[in-house]
């Protein structure tokens, strides 16, 4: 495999790693697992993984108080972002129009690539996020809407500015020399901490249990599920994110990261038993093509 590839695989297969969370949260789910217990636990366990790692290696992740502040943002831009998908949909907003709005974030990490990281907007990039916007309309099926709640329509597009504002802060950090687990340890924990907060804020927006509650009581099976939740995407899939994002465009970033909801539907399809129309394969094989063409380019 040719060097200049390796990069582009790796985020290939984060984008897949990160598409688990919607099934897992899916199987969570229908054995009553809340939102706020996943969102919390897959952040949690994750912490778990790196600190096992941190033991065994003698690694040191103590860093400056000085750069505690990026993290601490970074952090909170990340339980924000999970908080917010979380409550637009508590608030009756469709599906469809959350998918849609979150994956703008081709558009807008397109945008704040020029102006934050001063990186050139080729002719090919620009096709590339129209493309795969086309897809991701596709593929939510949002012609099927009836009605717009347009509370959960602001906050499904602030969560689509958020996850581009989360993948610039993380390459940002990834091109300074500091060990990645390191780096990811510090954001983890912010975020952990912040989602407990929000956790217990969005009891002021719902007291629906499937949204706030905490349970321990929970099969082995469950817990097994659980733990590969935090496994899967939020350790694996986030070093190898981490690890790639700095060799790569931020702008192509945020096109092969539209992955997530295509590998999400093949999940959906294979593990779930959920329907895949003719829309949606067209809207999965456009974002598929834009990621051949920001490769390629």
């Amino acid at each position: 495999m040719p060097e200049g590839l390796k990069p582009y695989i790796a985020l290939i297969l984060a984008g897949c790693f990160f598409g688990a969370i919607s099934t897992f949260s899916a199987i969570l789910r229908d054995n009553g697992v809340s939102s706020f217990q996943q969102s919390f636990s897959r952040i949690f366990f994750a912490l778990i993984y790196i600190l096992i790692i941190f033991y065994y290696k003698k690694i040191d992740f103590f860093i400056n108080f000085r750069e505690l502040k990026y993290y601490v943002i970074l952090g909170f831009v990340m339980s924000l972002l999970g908080f917010f998908e979380i409550t637009a949909v508590a608030v009756g907003t469709p599906v469809a129009i959350v998918v849609l709005l979150i994956y703008t974030q081709p558009v807008w990490t397109t945008i704040f690539g020029k102006i934050f990281l001063k990186e050139n907007v080729n002719t090919i990039k620009k096709l590339a996020v129209s493309i795969s916007f086309v897809g991701v309309f596709l593929i939510s099926h949002v012609w099927n809407i009836s009605s717009l709640h347009y509370l959960g329509f602001s906050i499904s597009l602030i969560c689509g500015v958020l996850l581009s504002i989360d993948f610039i802060m993380i390459k940002e950090l990834s091109l300074k020399p500091k060990y990645f687990l390191v780096s990811i340890f510090w954001f983890y924990l912010f975020q952990t901490l912040f989602t407990v907060v929000l956790g217990y804020l969005s009891r002021m927006v719902t007291d629906d249990e499937i949204i706030t509650s905490f349970n321990f009581s929970l099969s082995l099976d469950i817990w097994i599920i659980i733990l590969l939740s935090a496994l899967i995407p939020m350790f694996f899939g986030m070093i190898l994110f981490y690890t790639s994002v700095k060799h790569v465009s931020i702008v192509s970033v945020g096109v092969i990261l539209l992955m997530e909801p295509i590998s999400g539907i093949i999940y959906g399809y294979f593990i779930l038993g959920e329907s895949a129309d003719f829309f949606t394969i067209v809207g999965g094989v456009l974002i598929l093509l834009t990621t051949l063409l920001v490769i390629k380019r």
